[in-house]
C-alpha cells in the first residue's frame, strides 16, 4: 500500500508536499468562494455587523452626495409612480428615466424604504466581489489555464483596487462584473460558438452606461484579433467571417438595451458636458499626441500599481488628482512579479500579437493624449482604462503561472530583472515625491516582492517545494489582499449606525420642517435651504431627493440642458465651467428668481435677520431649523401680457434681469414670429429703483390670472387659468420636449420661455390645461428592444438546434 493511501486509511496528516493535491486540487472554485468569504468577513466586518454603513464622508463623498440621494429619491418616487419619469426633486425638474436600469443591484435597493438602504450597500458590494471572482474564474478556465492559476488570479481580480477602492463609487465594481462577463462570453463564443453570455454582458454594459460601449469596443476589438489568432491558424476568410458574426451579435446586444439606450444617448448629447459650452472635447484634442505624462502622474502611476494606498488613504492621498481619480492599477503585487514571465511562454507568432497589444495599451499610460482618445476626448479620466490594465495584468500573469506550473519552466533572468526593476521604482522616486510615500506599506511591498519571487521560483521546481509553493502563494496573496483592502475600506471616514440614528445629516430637523410644510400647504412650491444636511467634506446640494421636497440646486453628471441654460443666462452659474454645470447651486443667492420659480419657503440655521431682510416671514422652528415663508412667492403657473426678446434680455445686468422677469416674459429667438402679437416690454423700465412695495405690486400683477392646480403628480398636471385676454401662461419647469400640453382638450405647443423654462399661449376666458410627461424615445426604444429580444431568442434557438447532438435511433 502506498504512503498516500496509508495516510488516508490511518487518518494521519499528509506530508507538506501533498497538501495542495490532497485538499485543494479539483475543488478550486469552492476554495475561491471560501477565501473571498473569509477576506470579505475580515475587511467588511464592521459593515456586516451594521456598526458602519458603506457611505464615505471623505473624498468618496459622491456616495453621500449623489449616489445615496439618488437611491433615496428613487425609493420615494417608485412608491407613487410605476417607473421613472420626471422628478421635481432634481434641480428645478428633470427626466430621471435615462441611466436608471443599468445598475441592477441599486435598482433592487430602491424597492426598500430609504431608511433601510444604507445598511444594504455593503452586501451589494460583497455580492459584486463574489460575482467578479466567480465570472473571472470561468473566463480563465475558458482559456484553458490550470485550476490553481484560475483560483489565484480570480481572487486577485475580485479584490483589485478598481473594485475595492472604486466600489465606493459603486458603478466601478459593477462595471468590473459586466466586463468579466463580456470576456467570459467572448471566450465561450470563440471556443464553442455559444454566444448567450457575450450578448448578455454587452446588453448589461449598455444599460449601465452606453458610453462604456465605446471603450469596450476598443478593448474587445483588440482582444478578439489577438485571441482569434492565438487559438486558430491563419485563415483570413474564417477570421473575417467570425468578426462579422461577432459584430452582428454585438449589434443585437446593444439594440436589446434600446428601451433605455435612446434616452441615455439623448441625455448625453443634450448635456452641457457633451454638447454645451462646458465640453472638454476641443481642449483635450489640442493636446500634443506625444506629450508625455507629467512627473506627478508618472510617480502616481508607479506607486498606485503597488497598492491603492501607497500614497495615502482618502483625504491624505498625495498624488495626481485625487484618491479616486488617480490610476487604479493595483491587482496584487504578485501580478507585478509574474506578468513579465508571460512573454517568455509565447511562441514567435504569439509574441508578435501580444507584443502589439501590450504596446497599444501602454501608449495611454505614457502619453495622456491616447488616454483622452480612449475616452473620446470627453474627460481626463483613468476609470475604465484602469480596469483594462488590470485585466491584462491579471490575464498575462495567470497565463504565465499556468505555463510555469505545467511546464516547470521559469525565465530566471527575467525574474531577477523584474524584481530589481520594481525595487528601483519603489526606492528611487524624485526627492520632491518621497514625502508622499507610505513607507510602512513600501516596506511590506518590498517583503512581498522577495517572497513572491522565491515562491515563483519554487513553483517552477519539480520537487515537493512546488506543491508547498502553491499553498504559500495562496496564503500570502490572501494576507496581502486582506491587509491592503482593510486599509482602503476601514481607514476612511464613513457614516456609522450611531450617526444614522442621531438628528444630524439627512436626518436633521429638516425632516420635521418639511413634514410640517406638507401638512399645512398642499400646493406646489419650492423650498430653499441655506445650509447643507450632508455629512461629507463636500456640502450636499441634493438634499431635496433624500428629504422629500422640491428645491432648485442639483449635483448630477448630466443636468438638464435648459435648466443649465436658465441658470447660465441669468448669470447664476458660468456655463463654460464644467464643474458648475454639474454642481448647479440653484437660486438661493437670487431671492427674486427664487420667487419666480415658485420658491415659497426658506429653511435656515442662521441666527441673524438676513432671511427676513429678503422678504420672508418666520413661521415656525424645529430644533435649530427656522422655517420662513416668502411674501413674494409666485405660483407654479402665472401669466404675462408683455414680452422681451432673448437677445435684448441677455444685455441686461443680473439685477435688471431679475426685475425684468417680474414684468415681462423672455421670448426665445426661435419663437419671435409666434409671439409677435405680444406687447413689447420697455427695457428702460428696468433702470428705475425697485422697492419692496413695487416688488409686491409686480408679483400681485402676475398672480392675478394664475394657474390653479386641480391635480398634480410628477408626470401629470391639470389645472385652470381664466384670462381676460389671450396671454402667455408660464410654468416654472425646465423646457423638455417630453412634456406635452392640451388646452381645452386640444393639443397645443409648449415653448421655451424665460431662458430655458416652459410656457404656452392661452385663449381668452377659462382654459383647462393638462401637462403630461413621457420620456422621449421610450416607446420606440421599447419596440426596438422587443424586436431585438425576439431576434436574439431566434438566434439562440437556431444555434441550439444546429449544435444539438444527433442520436441514431435503432430499430
Amino acid at each position: 500500500m502506498s504512503k498516500q493511501a496509508n495516510h488516508k486509511s490511518t487518518g494521519s496528516a499528509p506530508s507538506n508536499s501533498n497538501i495542495y493535491d490532497t485538499y485543494i486540487k479539483g475543488k478550486e472554485i469552492y476554495y475561491l468562494l471560501g477565501i473571498i468569504s473569509l477576506v470579505c468577513y475580515v475587511v467588511f466586518s464592521d459593515f456586516i455587523s451594521l456598526k458602519k454603513v458603506y457611505l464615505f464622508r471623505d473624498i468618496g463623498s459622491d456616495s453621500l452626495n449623489i449616489y445615496f440621494p439618488w437611491l433615496a429619491g428613487t425609493s420615494d418616487y417608485l412608491k407613487n409612480e410605476s417607473s421613472l419619469g420626471w422628478s421635481f426633486s432634481q434641480g428645478m425638474g428633470q427626466n430621471l428615466f435615462p441611466l436608471w436600469i443599468g445598475d441592477i443591484f441599486s435598482n433592487f435597493l430602491t424597492y426598500f424604504d430609504k431608511s433601510k438602504i444604507p445598511y444594504g450597500l455593503v452586501f451589494m458590494e460583497i455580492t459584486k466581489i463574489f460575482l467578479a471572482g466567480f465570472i473571472f474564474y470561468k473566463f480563465l478556465k475558458e482559456i484553458k489555464l490550470s485550476n490553481f492559476s484560475n483560483l489565484l488570479f480570480s481572487f486577485l481580480y475580485a479584490f483589485s483596487g478598481f473594485i475595492i477602492l472604486g466600489g465606493c463609487w459603486t458603478v466601478f465594481s459593477l462595471e468590473a462584473v459586466y466586463a468579466a462577463l463580456i470576456l467570459y462570453g467572448f471566450e465561450r463564443w470563440l471556443n464553442h460558438g455559444k454566444f448567450l453570455w457575450l450578448v448578455t454582458g454587452i446588453t448589461l454594459m449598455a444599460f449601465l452606461q452606453p458610453f462604456f460601449l465605446f471603450m469596450y469596443t476598443i478593448l474587445l476589438a483588440a482582444y478578439a484579433i489577438v485571441r482569434y489568432h492565438d487559438v486558430h491558424e491563419k485563415n483570413n476568410k474564417q477570421f473575417f467571417l467570425f468578426t462579422a458574426k461577432t459584430v452582428g451579435l454585438a449589434t443585437v446586444a446593444v439594440f436589446m438595451s434600446s428601451y433605455q439606450l435612446f434616452a441615455d444617448l439623448l441625455q448625453y448629447t443634450e448635456s452641457p458636458r457633451v454638447g454645451g459650452e462646458a465640453s472638454l472635447f476641443a481642449r483635450l484634442q489640442k493636446q500634443g499626441m506625444f506629450d508625455p505624462a507629467d512627473d506627478v502622474l508618472r510617480f502616481t502611476t508607479v506607486f498606485r500599481s503597488f497598492g491603492s494606498d501607497m500614497l495615502g488613504t482618502g483625504n491624505n492621498f498625495k498624488g495626481w488628482q485625487n484618491y479616486l481619480e488617480a490610476p487604479l492599477f493595483y491587482c496584487g503585487i504578485f501580478c507585478l512579479v509574474a506578468f513579465p514571465q508571460f512573454f517568455s511562454s509565447l511562441n514567435k507568432r504569439q509574441k508578435y500579437f501580444y507584443g502589439v497589444l501590450t504596446f497599444v495599451f501602454c501608449l495611454p499610460i505614457i502619453f495622456p493624449y491616447f488616454r483622452y482618445a480612449f475616452w473620446a476626448f470627453s474627460g481626463d479620466y483613468f476609470r475604465t482604462f484602469s480596469l483594462v490594465i488590470i485585466f491584462f495584468m491579471v490575464m498575462f500573469s495567470a497565463r504565465a503561472i499556468s505555463y510555469i506550473e505545467q511546464q516547470g519552466k521559469l525565465n530566471k533572468v527575467v525574474l531577477v530583472g523584474t524584481v530589481l526593476f520594481l525595487l528601483f521604482l519603489l526606492y528611487t522616486p524624485a526627492a520632491q515625491f518621497k514625502g508622499a510615500i507610505n513607507t510602512s506599506l513600501r516596506s511590506f511591498a518590498t517583503f512581498l516582492l522577495f517572497a513572491y519571487a522565491a515562491l515563483l521560483f519554487g513553483l517552477s521546481q519539480r520537487t515537493s517545494i512546488r506543491h508547498m509553493s502553491k499553498v504559500l502563494l495562496i496564503v500570502v496573496c490572501v494576507v496581502e489582499v486582506m491587509y491592503f483592502s482593510s486599509i482602503t475600506v476601514n481607514k476612511r471616514d464613513v457614516v456609522t449606525q450611531q450617526i444614522l440614528n442621531e438628528k444630524v445629516g439627512y436626518n436633521d430637523y429638516t425632516v420635521e420642517a418639511i413634514s410640517y410644510l406638507k401638512q399645512t400647504d398642499k400646493d406646489f412650491y419650492r423650498v430653499n435651504k441655506d445650509y447643507s444636511s450632508g455629512l461629507a467634506i463636500h456640502s450636499s446640494i441634493n438634499d431635496a431627493k433624500v428629504q422629500g421636497f422640491y428645491g432648485t440646486p442639483s449635483y448630477f453628471s448630466f443636468n438638464q440642458k435648459n435648466y443649465i441654460k436658465f441658470l447660465g443666462d441669468l448669470n447664476v452659474i458660468d456655463v463654460k465651467d464644467e464643474n458648475s454645470t454639474r454642481w448647479a447651486k440653484g437660486l438661493g443667492d437670487r431671492p427674486i428668481l427664487f420667487s419666480l420659480a415658485s420658491g415659497k419657503y426658506w429653511l435656515s440655521k442662521r441666527t441673524d435677520n438676513a432671511v427676513q431682510g429678503m422678504g420672508f416671514d418666520s413661521i415656525n422652528k424645529f430644533g435649530d431649523v427656522k422655517v420662513y415663508k416668502n411674501k413674494y412667492a409666485l405660483p407654479f403657473g402665472f401669466t404675462y401680457d408683455k414680452g422681451i426678446g432673448e437677445d435684448e434680455f441677455k444685455k441686461l445686468s443680473p439685477g435688471q434681469k431679475d426685475f425684468c422677469l417680474l414684468r415681462a416674459c423672455v421670448i426665445g429667438n426661435e419663437d419671435k414670429t409666434t409671439f409677435a402679437g405680444v406687447r413689447s416690454f420697455n427695457v428702460a423700465d428696468t433702470t428705475a429703483p425697485v422697492s419692496f412695495d413695487n416688488y409686491l405690486t409686480y408679483v400681485n400683477e402676475l398672480k392675478k390670472e394664475n394657474f390653479k392646480i386641480s391635480k398634480f403628480s410628477e408626470n401629470n398636471i391639470i389645472g385652470d387659468v381664466n384670462t381676460a385676454d389671450p396671454k402667455i401662461l408660464f410654468f416654472s419647469i425646465p423646457f423638455d420636449e417630453g412634456w406635452k400640453a392640451t388646452l381645452n382638450g386640444k393639443e397645443v405647443k409648449l415653448y421655451r420661455l424665460n431662458c430655458g423654462l416652459t410656457g404656452l399661449l392661452t385663449e381668452k376666458g377659462k382654459n383647462t390645461v393638462e401637462l403630461t410627461f413621457v420620456p422621449r424615445f421610450k416607446k420606440i426604444g421599447t419596440l426596438v428592444s422587443l424586436i431585438s429580444l425576439l431576434v436574439f431568442a431566434g438566434l439562440l434557438a437556431l444555434n441550439y438546434f444546429r449544435n444539438k447532438p444527433k442520436t441514431n435511433i435503432q430499430e
